[in-house]
């Protein structure tokens, strides 16, 4: 028996790689795990910890709860800690673990226990394994405590043992990133003195847990649940060194069984077997499908997928792996994953076959199986008896290419027809045997026989003497027509395999380069649309149909409105399908066995907390997908579920942050108009109570006053309440321009007098071409607008300073300048300039910041711009373009003579 040398996986190795280089960015995680609280996980976290602290190491306690125990709280005054956040929640004040603190301190071990732990409302993260993970990104060691029942994948074994409700789970990926985790075990027996001792928990909840949840026989099974945790952790760690090692031997710490599945009908029946023989020797097991690159038919790839399926459902692991050898490709899966038991069903055999294989598949792999023993069974269900000694073939080639096939033989067997006299019959063989090996590297096996079998008739019956006939007189060529024939058909079928061969491995090459990409455009994208958009186009090319992927909107439901449907997707029973699949969180729909009259499958995407959408999937062929398909759909269904969560989550966090500024901008609005309502009406009410004292009534000086007050002040208010109406008619697009012909001039010299008094304070200076052409405009309006920018100009132009409006007029527009002697601009006053409600912080005391927003939106009504900018010599510009209208017709008594 000889043993082959086995290289190690580069799959295997490539993992390691990545893992290592994982592991030396972030930190390692160290899980110290129990059945139930009360084992000592805390108090053996601090032992381990307080030794690592006279190692040197630089360690900080980030949070722990010692829940009264005072052996706990002894080892937790030898250590230094993070003081803790304090957060307020409905009047309670509670207390998190710092991370910034932790982070910025940037120890080398932190020390955070109850790893279940949900945080506090107003934390950074929902859980406290969030805040672990993000430790552990920062490069940080972190040591942490866990009970089983709050592991994901144990939540319902445990529930339905303890009969509790287990609310917070950490997911098993958490527990597949630690570096190690250390069971504290003690039997149920010390763990009940424990808790009869008060060093579990104190008072009432001591007797409420010996009533309910410590119980002996419970805790016996949680136990056993968190020593076959351990377990398949130490497992998991041991395949993955195994399978870089370069040993064919294997070692065999426990028995695992694999057992071969295919597309044939008689592997319903291993499957079964194999979960027996796992269950009898309670030992973990694996279904392993090859594909050799054949082409199945539909009913072959419905029960190849059936098979793969009830792997799954009797809790097996299903690998799938492409090589043209089977042997081959099933000892190195037995090797990578410490197989010890191969199951197999009893081959038939086949006399060209076997002599080409030197045996079948099962006399290969007993040859050479030094690593794992078989077991050969035999069919429940006896085959009928074959009396065929061929293998079967299947022509994958169109018609037309045994057409070209054809030709190609005919035009060869012409030249050598032409060359026969100089080169003799023999030569002309070897050019015909030379055509057909030729042709191999180009067509598949079907179109290779038809070529090696007319070459050779043809050969024969033009060619070798006598010629016109098969018949063939001289022995020596005969022997040479056996041997062309034979040579011809193994040598193209040779070509043949390994052309295919090359054909799989360019196929797998490029479905990686695509996944590749896919996950490279989930990884950068920040945008759903281009996720919604990129990754379909890409999953069509590998994956034979069509994808689509209908998200969630914010309130978490499915929406088609958010992407187009196909037509196979629109009908209202897809989208029932579509439903279904997702609130039911399973496939559905076409090749399942849930509604599998729909048209497509649905797959719904599932991300670490909440489902984000369903993945639609329509075959126009009809054709089942194959495992290797199915396995690459299934790992961009669970990458894009993550993506799409992140995004959501990144979406919502933003929608939040805009409804808490909303909030923030509407009080501050409340709060501005009030006072400015508030204001003038207070000193209206003022002048008008001093108005009803007969004494400051009939002195005219303080009548005049009062009334100049009045007027001042109701103006103001007027103005107030006119802004607000015009931003208003703005937003809402009711604003309606009533458009004339107007002298630019006359519409300046209106503003100008309109705000004399607010503008006596200043020089105002004006520049006013003659002859400006007409402009088209409401005028009401855009005397409003130039009005705001004089007022501004006004208010931050200190009094005695310059105020400057100069008009002009080109070949295609006009302008108007304001410009005033104040402050300037800041860089982000000219970003925020003409938003709603903004005002500068050295703005004067008074208006609510709409000013500037209703003149851009009136200009902007009548085709304009509004822009600002800072004066070289101080101060700012606003500056009104509009485009040259054409000039209205002048009636002839107007005109110019």
């Amino acid at each position: 028996m000889t043993t082959e040398s086995y290289r190690p996986d580069p799959d295997a190795i490539l993992a390691a790689i990545a893992k290592g280089e994982n592991d030396s960015r972030s930190g390692k995680l160290t899980i110290f795990l129990g059945m139930a609280a009360g084992v000592g996980k805390t108090y053996a976290m601090l032992t381990a910890a307080r030794d690592r602290a006279k190692e040197g190491v630089d360690m900080v306690i980030g949070t722990v709860d010692t829940h009264g125990r005072a052996e706990t709280e002894e080892l937790l005054t030898e250590l230094p800690a993070i003081p803790r956040r304090s957060l307020e929640y409905k009047g309670v004040t509670l207390q998190e673990m710092d991370i910034d603190s932790i982070i910025g301190r940037k120890p080398s071990l932190v020390l955070v226990d109850e790893l279940a732990h949900t945080n506090a409302p107003g934390s950074r993260h929902p859980k406290r394994y969030h805040d672990v993970l993000e430790l552990l990104d920062a490069g940080i060691d972190v040591y942490t405590t866990l009970n089983v029942q709050h592991v994901e994948s144990r939540k319902e074994s445990v529930e339905s043992i303890a009969g509790i409700t287990v609310r917070e789970t950490v997911p098993d990926s958490l527990l597949e990133r630690a570096t190690h985790i250390i069971l504290i075990d003690i039997t149920p027996a010390q763990l009940l003195k424990r808790l009869a001792e008060g060093k579990v928990y104190l008072g009432d909840k001591a007797e409420m847990a010996a009533e309910h949840f410590f119980k002996e026989d419970r805790l016996a099974a949680l136990r056993e649940i968190a020593l076959r945790l351990t377990a398949e952790k130490v497992d998991n760690d041991l395949q993955v060194l195994m399978a870089t090692r370069e040993s064919a031997t294997s070692w065999k710490p426990t028995e695992r069984l694999m057992v071969a599945v295919s597309h044939s009908p008689y592997s319903e029946g291993l499957i079964r077997a194999a979960r027996r023989l796992a269950y009898g020797l309670d030992a973990p097991w694996l279904g392993v499908h090859v594909d050799t690159g054949m082409q199945l038919s539909n009913d072959d790839r419905a029960r190849l997928a059936r098979n793969l399926a009830l792997v799954r459902e009797l809790g097996g692991e299903m690998i799938s792996t492409a090589d043209t050898d089977i042997a081959k490709a099933l000892k190195r899966v037995a090797h990578q994953h410490g197989v010890t038991q191969l199951i197999l069903g009893r081959p038939t055999r086949r006399l060209l076959r076997d002599l080409i294989h030197r045996g079948t598949l099962l006399d290969e792999l007993v040859r050479e199986s030094g690593s794992f023993d078989i077991h050969v069974l035999r069919p429940e269900k006896q085959p009928e008896v074959r009396r065929q000694t061929l293998p079967k073939l299947v022509f994958e080639s169109a018609p037309v290419t045994y057409v070209v096939v054809l030709a190609i033989v005919v035009g060869v067997a012409i030249m050598a027809g032409l060359l026969l006299p100089a080169i003799g019959y023999k030569a002309v063989g070897f050019v015909m045997f030379l055509s057909t090996v030729l042709l191999s590297l180009f067509v598949s096996i079907g179109p290779i026989l038809f070529a090696a079998t007319l070459s050779a008739l043809t050969w024969n019956y033009f060619f070798i003497p006598p010629s016109m006939t098969f018949h063939i007189s001289a022995p020596e060529d005969v022997a040479m027509f056996i041997a062309y024939f034979v040579v011809a058909v193994i040598t193209g079928t040779l070509t043949s395999g390994i052309k295919r061969r090359e054909t799989m491995i360019r196929l797998r090459e490029r479905r990686t380069q695509t996944l590749y990409q896919i996950v490279q455009t989930l990884a950068a994208s920040t945008d759903r649309g281009i996720v919604l958009r990129d990754v379909p186009a890409k999953l069509n090319t590998i994956v034979p149909g069509e994808t689509i992927i209908i998200p969630v909107s914010l309130n978490g439901a499915i929406d088609r409105s958010i992407v187009v449907l196909p037509d196979w997707c629109s009908s209202e029973k897809e989208w029932a399908v579509a439903r279904w699949a997702f609130e039911h969180g399973s496939r559905a729909g076409w090749c399942t066995d849930t509604l599998p009259g729909a048209d497509a499958l649905y797959i719904p995407l599932q991300g670490t907390s909440e489902k984000v959408g369903v993945l639609a999937y329509f075959s126009a062929a009809g054709t089942r997908l194959v495992q290797e398909e199915e396995e690459m759909l299934s790992a961009v269904v669970q990458q894009l579920a993550i993506t799409l969560e992140r995004q959501l989550f990144q979406e919502r966090s933003q929608n939040a942050a805009r409804l808490a500024e909303s909030e923030r901008l509407h009080q501050t609005i409340l709060n501005s108009v009030s006072h400015e309502i508030r204001t003038p009406i207070t000193a209206i009410i003022a002048a008008a109570s001093a108005l009803q004292d007969g004494r400051i009534a009939a002195d005219p000086a303080n009548l005049r006053q009062l009334s100049h007050e009045l007027g001042a002040n109701a103006e103001r208010l007027n103005r107030v309440v006119g802004n607000l109406l015009d931003l208003s008619r703005i937003e809402s697009g009711m604003l309606r321009l009533k458009l004339d012909w107007h002298d630019l001039a006359d519409v300046v010299a209106t503003a100008l007098d309109s705000h004399r008094a607010a503008l006596t304070d200043h020089a105002v200076s004006t520049s006013v071409p003659d002859n400006l052409p007409l402009v088209r405009i409401d005028i009401q309006l855009f005397e409003q607008a130039l009005s705001n920018l004089l007022l501004n100009a006004a208010i931050h132009t200190p009094k005695g300073s310059k105020i400057e409006l100069t008009v002009g007029a080109s070949r295609d527009s006009l302008s108007i300048e304001v410009s005033d002697s104040g402050r300037g601009l800041s860089a982000t006053d000219l970003l925020r300039l003409f938003d709603k409600f903004y005002r500068a912080p050295n703005a004067p005391a008074g208006g609510i910041g709409i000013g500037l927003t209703i003149t851009k939106g009136i200009i902007e009504a009548h085709g304009g711009t509004l822009t600002a900018e800072n004066r070289p010599g101080g101060g700012a510009i606003f500056r009104i373009r509009l485009p040259m209208p054409k000039q209205p017709e002048l009636p002839k008594e107007l005109q110019p003579q």
